[in-house]
């Protein structure tokens, strides 16, 4: 079923918010050099405080604390969020978001196994093409296939996917009732960003006790190393601000986007983020908040034609009409 214009403007109004809060979140990480971790639970926290106040008293939410189900989407979305923003330190937004196009043959095969949506052969060139130019892109990184980039974003891919499927199951998302979805969204984000702050500050303090455990412990991983990096101000002042305004929101449209659109047509839009993180990223240049990116290189190109290949993906969905399962009955 060819989704509707409002579903085509809710799905646009996602991706330009996700785009606008990496690019952003990459601006404010490396001028401040703060710790993208903390600030990514912080950060997660605020949104989710602030969607609850949006949502007020709308019903469900202890029921939804209650959930398994809440409980591991918000630990899965802000997994998403700690891995994306920590590969922003090794690599641009742009190319970051190519590499999370991978998320497309990867909800195919979870899809496939999970809930029994057999993709169609059409789609099946375009899932290879999406992986060789992958292979392609990973080699043009600075050190090449050892970027971590391209593992945290594998690993923040795959924590997509899963949160992608419980979102369009889960059923307090099955509502078109803009403030139940905003309290939902709100109670996963906060609840589990608190949980995993206080998990984090816990391991940093165990970490000093415990010499022998220090040394074995990534030099990537400051707030483990140094947990007084979450009594920095700026940190807690730039990521409570990037939450309110950009975090929360992002969250609240994509949950509304999947619920119109579905989850493999979700996933094989994001292909548009890199695009349009590109686009940002170029404007954050002007303003010299971030070094002029290349916007014609081979990474570009073969990042391209990773989208492209997602694209041949939703068209070839289009055309046979895969995957109409209707969320509302599947509830394993």
């Amino acid at each position: 079923m060819t989704p509707s214009l409002t579903a085509v403007l809710v799905l646009g109004a996602s991706l330009a918010s996700w785009a606008l809060l990496l690019v952003v979140s990459r601006v404010t990480l490396l001028a401040l050099r703060l710790d993208p971790w903390l600030f990514t639970f912080i950060q997660m926290m605020a949104g989710g405080a602030f969607l609850l106040v949006v949502g007020g008293r709308s019903g469900g939410l202890v029921e939804a604390l209650r959930d398994p189900g809440t409980w591991i989407y918000g630990v899965l979305r802000v997994a998403t969020a700690a891995f994306f923003t920590a590969a922003l330190m090794h690599t641009t937004t742009a190319n970051a978001a190519f590499l999370g196009i991978v998320s497309v043959p990867i909800s195919m095969m979870v899809l496939w196994l999970v809930l029994s949506r057999t993709p169609s052969r059409r789609e099946l060139p375009g899932h290879a093409v999406i992986l060789v130019g992958l292979a392609l892109l990973a080699q043009t990184l600075g050190e090449g296939w050892r970027n971590p980039a391209i593992v945290l974003m594998v690993l923040s891919e795959l924590c997509v996917v899963a949160s992608t499927l419980i979102g369009e199951l889960h059923p307090l998302n099955l509502t078109d009732d803009p403030r139940q979805r905003a309290g939902l969204t709100g109670i996963m984000l906060l609840a589990s960003a608190l949980f995993m702050f206080l998990a984090a500050l816990g391991l940093g303090l165990l970490v000093q006790w415990l010499p022998s455990v220090r040394t074995a412990v990534s030099g990537s991983l400051t707030w483990m190393a140094n947990p007084a990096l979450a009594l920095d101000l700026r940190l807690w002042v730039s990521a409570v601000l990037v939450g309110i305004l950009l975090r929360g929101p992002s969250l609240y449209l994509s949950l509304k986007a999947i619920h119109r659109v579905r989850t493999e047509n979700y996933i094989a839009a994001m292909a548009a983020l890199a695009f349009l993180s590109l686009a940002f990223e170029l404007a954050a240049a002007t303003l010299d908040l971030l070094e002029l990116p290349a916007a014609l290189t081979s990474t570009t190109l073969f990042g391209a034609m990773m989208v492209l290949g997602s694209l041949f993906v939703l068209w070839a969905r289009s055309r046979s009409g895969a995957g109409r399962t209707d969320p509302r009955i599947v509830r394993g």
